[in-house]
């Protein structure tokens, strides 16, 4: 049995995820909660096993709970919420960033043609977020550790194009990247993060804030540029064409999700090989693995992050378990190998 708190300041949407919960065998609603205030004591004194969390509250708002729980009482924490608009779009990834591990739709209106899927897709991504292990959270203010030495790597060639996946846990961590590389970067940045339906371009506009490179939504045909991001959009894959272009496919899902980790870093191995990185980041699963094994073995440059800075070290894990990657990196070790290596890119770039 999966011990749920609801908060919700919405008595309407309240009570109407709480009957989607219980109707689940497996779930069960131990609380609920109106104001951020609420949220903090009902997580500490119930303990529960997961925290459905609302975007907006009276009183203590929704981020500032977060940050509280998540340094008191640990806990799963999503965010369950209506369409957002991208003048929320920073409020929203700070909350990943405070430590929530998802972003997940409100259910379609009952009785209305989406009600069933909407909320048996609710109930899945909850059911697989209640089984991550969560740590304290310290929101240190002060002057940040001394970054990693950069690692050694090869002298020669350089790389074209930088292949990013990752899962849960994966926002705040590319925010990070993006934000430290430079504006002339000598490759481009191709990102595959698995996300609900209806919250990428949020992201999109999230990541332009903090980003020094442009951050776009992918689309059929674009040119891949050097020092330009493109993010995978909802329902397609996307890939790298030995042209040099974006191809974005409705193909069947592989592991399970569409876009797919392992469709670009495939992609990338063919088109790219030793022009290219591929990098696997915090996520549930193996998406992605495989084919950054591929990558390898076609010369590319792979790199996962390490377990200590992962929010879930599946992603990464299984791309280290089979031999998949050269560098096992921090986030802050992952900025400064991928500066060393574009530097060359950029320096022609620039010529």
């Amino acid at each position: 049995m999966i011990r749920l708190l609801v908060v919700e300041d919405s008595k309407t949407v309240q009570k109407a995820l709480v009957a989607a919960f219980e109707a689940d065998p497996e779930l069960q609603v131990v609380g609920v909660a109106e104001s951020g205030e609420e949220a903090v004591e009902a997580a500490a004194n119930l303990k529960p096993d997961l925290i459905t969390m609302d975007l907006h509250l009276s009183g203590m708002n929704g981020l500032e709970a977060t940050r509280a729980i998540m340094s008191s009482s640990p806990v799963p924490i999503v965010i369950v919420s209506g369409k957002i608009d991208t003048g929320d779009s920073d409020l929203l990834f700070r909350f990943m960033e405070a430590g929530v591990l998802m972003v997940l739709p409100k259910p379609a209106p009952v009785g209305t043609p989406g009600y069933r899927e909407s909320v048996a897709s609710l109930i899945h991504h909850i059911k697989l977020m209640s089984e991550i292990k969560v740590v304290r959270r310290v929101f240190p203010a002060g002057v940040p550790a001394p970054w990693p030495k950069i690692p050694p790597v090869r002298e020669s060639g350089s790389i074209k194009v930088i292949a990013i996946g990752a899962s849960t846990g994966g926002p705040p961590l590319l925010r990070q990247i993006l934000a430290a590389l430079p504006e002339k970067l000598g490759a481009a940045v191709l990102v595959v993060q698995h996300m609900a339906v209806g919250f990428t371009e949020n992201f999109v506009h999230w990541l332009n804030h903090h980003s020094r490179m442009p951050v776009r939504l992918a689309a059929d045909g674009m040119v891949i540029t050097a020092g330009e991001v493109y993010v995978a959009p909802d329902g397609c894959h996307m890939e790298a064409t030995p042209a040099g272009r974006i191809s974005l496919s409705c193909a069947p899902p592989e592991n399970g999700v569409r876009p797919s980790v392992d469709a670009l870093f495939r992609s990338v191995a063919q088109s790219y090989g030793s022009s290219a990185a591929g990098i696997i980041l915090s996520g549930m699963g193996k998406d992605g693995a495989a084919e950054l094994k591929t990558l390898k073995e076609r010369g590319g440059l792979c790199i996962a992050q390490d377990r200590e800075s992962s929010l879930v070290f599946g992603m990464p894990g299984e791309a280290i378990k089979i031999d998949a990657v050269q560098h096992v990196l921090s986030p802050e070790g992952i900025i400064n190998l991928l500066a060393a290596v574009t530097k060359k890119g950029a320096q022609e770039a620039s010529k």
